[in-house]
């Protein structure tokens, strides 16, 4: 071989060399700004720690366009870091960012399509909505790149749904996370997800011996999952035990002394409860929501909840009304702390519906400032469709304008017909997505009825006709949904006496007083064979309105006691439990009873058996 030819494939050589660096550049680049895969460098976690939270102060939507700022200000300085590119896709606001997101990773993925980190990036985006091609994305980065751990977690939750559920595949990409990267606090919160005794125990002394090195709020505030963890992984014998230990952990939780970090008291919070020391945690809980206020979120709201139930349907009157008349002063002074915050209006509304003596005046100024909180949370799309259900729920209710009653349902009908055209999550099971539409269905006819009592309170029988011709369609519709599930029979029930009624007074208001008896009596008996009861506490509207139209037509208050009274008193003097099929297979669970006794399924097998559950969530 020549001189030149030696030193040709010397060159040869040395730029092989050279493109070879460049392709692993390019392929690590995405973590060019991460010392670490399993996380994000120094740099990008303090700026991420950085970016804006939510405060009373700030709508929804301002809050939205200062973190959305912070986030593209961080994409321009850190462009390829997947940490960074994650937490945009996460923060999405509303269906049309859902959408747009989704295009632009689309898009990016199809420009490079061996490109692992945005195969993971793109399947993020379709998770739950399209998880069986989010599925394959992330296989397919794992594939391109069998040292990229984060579609392993990915593949967790979708192998782990109920539509998806492969234990096998599950467990393996667990597994393989938690290999690739031992000290990520990401793969304990996705454990403690899991109730896998086997899965669980092998996991609980490394996540220990993790946080017993760190201080740092974010390992703190992961005593949480590692007392999750614990607890699910050991039997209900050995809980004592495990509650000692954990006062052990708050005591040296308290040294540490960190009552500027959130992380701190939601820690110590749940550990007290789970020692069994309410009014510590109740203090921590106090105190995180006093110095780290969020919206929807007050200290005061807390502690009147504890202490004030909601009241049963079957309540009696006076219950209702105490109830509701201090929720009515105590929302009050909530709306006034966090003005900006839908949930409190809502607590006001909700008050307002509950009692028959609120003034108009006031019941206005309520509706009024809800409306005016909901667009200004709601951004440039504008309020959706529960809030003008809302809304028009209680002026139809209190038979108030009834212009913007129909001006409200016609807007949250229009809503409802943009927000049922986003997929439905399609991780959970078939039974679930079904009661899903069922109820979004019955919503849609709720918000219907809203309109025909306010085309019906204006005296607009032909409007009012018109949309109960399409309540009859919808009605149909819903019943092929109702099946054997008792609690949607209840409902579809309800709806369609509603329905009668409403056929009734539009029948009045043409003068068709046989016509509307006959609806009325539909109405009636629709309810009685339901055996539902009229609320407690209220003014029943569909008996009084029959009845006063039966005695109009000539009918005698015996008779009527005859035919209605008697049924419906009979139906008033009922218990107010009843008992309902659950139909569903009772988990696996194994528990202590107070002699030491361990209980679980297979030991009640073939018994009668009564079970009280409750959780502390």
């Amino acid at each position: 071989m020549g001189t030149h030819e030696g030193l040709f494939f010397r060159l040869l050589k040395v730029g092989l060399c050279c493109s070879m660096l460049w392709i692993g550049w390019a392929r690590g680049n995405a973590w060019a700004q991460s010392a670490d895969v399993c996380g994000p460098a120094p740099a990008v976690k303090a700026a991420l720690d950085q970016l804006p939270q939510q405060t009373p102060a700030l709508t929804d939507w301002q809050f939205h366009e200062q973190h959305a700022a912070a986030l593209q200000a961080l994409l321009r300085q850190y462009p390829d870091d997947v940490f960074i590119q994650r937490t945009y896709i996460n923060s999405m606001y509303g269906r049309s960012d859902k959408e747009k997101v989704i295009a632009e990773y689309k898009a990016r993925y199809e420009r490079n399509p061996d490109s692992p980190q945005l195969a993971y990036l793109y399947g993020m985006t379709l998770v739950g909505r399209q998880s069986s091609e989010a599925l394959k994305l992330f296989s397919a980065a794992l594939k391109e790149d069998p040292k990229f751990p984060w579609p392993h977690l990915q593949l967790v939750t979708i192998y782990n749904s109920t539509v998806f559920l492969n234990k096998e595949q599950r467990d393996a990409h667990l597994r393989a996370f938690m290999d690739a990267c031992p000290a990520s606090l990401d793969g304990y919160e996705a454990l403690s997800r899991m109730d896998d005794k086997d899965l669980l125990r092998p996991y609980t002394t490394p996540l220990r011996t993790l946080l017993a090195s760190r201080s740092d709020p974010e390992a703190v505030g992961a005593y949480r999952t590692l007392w999750a963890l614990e607890f699910k992984a050991h039997p209900a014998s050995e809980y004592d035990a495990l509650r000692r230990q954990v006062s052990q952990d708050l005591e040296r939780l308290r040294q540490l002394k960190l009552d500027n970090k959130r992380q701190w008291y939601d820690a110590l919070q749940e550990g007290y409860k789970l020692v069994n020391d309410q009014k510590q945690s109740d203090w921590a809980q106090e105190q995180a929501q006093t110095r780290f206020p969020r919206p929807w979120e007050l200290a005061a709201m807390t502690k009147w909840e504890k202490d004030h139930h909601w009241p049963d349907e079957d309540a009696i009157a006076e219950v209702k009304r105490t109830f509701y008349t201090g929720l009515l002063q105590q929302s009050a002074q909530w709306a006034k702390e966090r003005p900006n915050s839908i949930y409190m209006w809502y607590d006001q509304l909700n008050a307002i519906e509950g009692l028959d003596d609120v003034p108009a005046a006031d019941v206005m100024a309520a509706v009024d400032q809800t409306l005016k909180v909901a667009i200004s949370n709601a951004g440039p799309d504008g309020p959706d469709s529960n809030d003008y259900y809302e809304l028009a729920e209680v002026l139809s209710q209190k038979h108030l304008e009834p212009e913007r009653v129909v001006e409200w349902a016609q807007k949250g009908l229009a809503k409802w017909e943009v927000e049922s055209k986003d997929p439905p999550y399609d991780l959970i099971d078939k039974e679930s997505l079904d009661n899903y539409k069922y109820n979004q269905d019955y919503t849609r006819l709720q918000m219907l009825g809203f309109e025909v009592d306010g085309y019906l309170q204006l005296k607009q029988a032909d409007k009012a006709q018109i949309s109960l011709t399409q309540m009859d369609e919808w009605l149909q519709d819903l019943k092929s949904q109702v099946g054997d599930i008792q609690r949607h029979k209840k409902s579809y029930a309800g709806r369609l006496a509603a329905y009668w009624r409403q056929m009734a007074r539009e029948a009045e208001l043409r003068g068709r007083k046989l016509d509307a008896m006959g609806f009325y009596e539909n109405a009636l008996l629709t309810r009685l064979d339901a055996q539902q009861k009229p609320a407690t506490g209220k003014k029943d509207e569909l008996a009084d309105n029959a009845r006063q139209l039966w005695a109009n037509l000539g009918g005698t208050d015996e008779g009527w006691r005859m035919w209605y009274g008697r049924r419906a008193d009979a139906l008033a003097n009922q218990s107010g439990l009843t008992w309902e099929d659950a139909n569903l297979p009772l988990p696996n669970f194994e528990l202590a009873d107070l002699s030491g006794k361990t209980w679980n399924v297979a030991a009640l097998k073939g018994k009668t058996t009564f079970l009280n559950f409750w959780a502390s969530w």
